[in-house]
This record gives C-alpha cells, sequence and structure tokens, in this order.
C-alpha cells in the first residue's frame, strides 16, 4: 500500500507534490488542533469537578467537625484541638506540627489553645486559616503570628492562639 502511495506520487508534477504536501501538512495541524482543545476541555470538566468535591469535602470536614464538638467530647480543649488537627492534617500540615498546649482561663479570658507548625510555606499557612472554615463553628483566632526561617525566606514558623468561640 505504502509502494503504491510512493509511485502514485512519483508520477505527480513538481507543483502537485507540494501541494500534497501542504494538504497533508493542513489535515496533520487540523487533526492536532482539534486534539488539542478536545483535551483542553476534558481537563477544564474534571478540574471543576475536583474543585466542587473539594468544596464538598471542606464542607463534610465542618459538619464533622460540628457533630465531634456537639456530641459531649471531653470537654472544650479536646474539641478544640481535634478542629485544630483536622483542620492542619486537611492543609497538609499534620506533620509539622510542632507544639500544641493550652493556656489557662482566667475572669477574663477563655481558655486558649497555642498551637505551633514549623517549616510551612506561606500558601501552606492560608490553606490551614481556610481549612479553619470561617462558619460559625469555627474557633476563635486570638493571636497569629508568622516567623521568617532565618535560613530560607520562604519558610515560616506558624504561631496560633484559638479560642473555643469565634472572636467577635
Amino acid at each position: 500500500m505504502i509502494a503504491m502511495v510512493r509511485a502514485w506520487i512519483a508520477t505527480r508534477s513538481e507543483r502537485e507534490r507540494w501541494l500534497l504536501g501542504l494538504a497533508v501538512a493542513v489535515a496533520l495541524a487540523a487533526m492536532t488542533a482539534s486534539t488539542v482543545a478536545t483535551v483542553h476541555e476534558d481537563l477544564r470538566t474534571l478540574s471543576a469537578r475536583v474543585q466542587g468535591r473539594e468544596r464538598e469535602l471542606a464542607q463534610v470536614r465542618r459538619l464533622a467537625r460540628t457533630v465531634a464538638a456537639t456530641s459531649g467530647g471531653s470537654g472544650g480543649d479536646a474539641s478544640l484541638s481535634a478542629i485544630l488537627q483536622s483542620a492542619a492534617e486537611a492543609a497538609g500540615l499534620g506533620d509539622r506540627l510542632a507544639a500544641m498546649s493550652p493556656t489557662a482561663a482566667t475572669t477574663d479570658t477563655p481558655a486558649r489553645l497555642r498551637l505551633r507548625v514549623s517549616g510551612t510555606s506561606l500558601a501552606e499557612a492560608i490553606g490551614f486559616l481556610h481549612a479553619l472554615g470561617g462558619d460559625s463553628s469555627s474557633p476563635g483566632i486570638a493571636h497569629l503570628g508568622l516567623r521568617k526561617h532565618p535560613d530560607d525566606v520562604q519558610r515560616f514558623d506558624l504561631t496560633l492562639e484559638a479560642t473555643g468561640a469565634p472572636t467577635p
């Protein structure tokens, strides 16, 4: 078959061979463009589906935290630590939790939980704050601090003090 096509092309004039080559190039370009457009559209559709699933997962996690907090845990500090731990896990920072220590409540201030995450990027810190959520069941943030690493300017130590109730 290939030999027949080559023989047929050989019988064509120089101009006809050049036009055939141009037609083949245009056909290949059209097929490539069509394939790229199809793949691009599929990727956009998949990206939209993934973002939808991520929103659903975030809502499920918020609901799970609400259920865990209202189902009678071992106290405010335990549910607050569970909320902070799950938010750190959701942001991919669970392995970099350096410390989580409660502070005592006084008559002026409620009990707080101090959390320290080491070696986080700015994007991960923002992801952690988003994972904490902004709904009515999310903990209040009394203090937030970022300290830059002296040897790596893109890494920070995140310090956060959270209260069991949202701060006004």
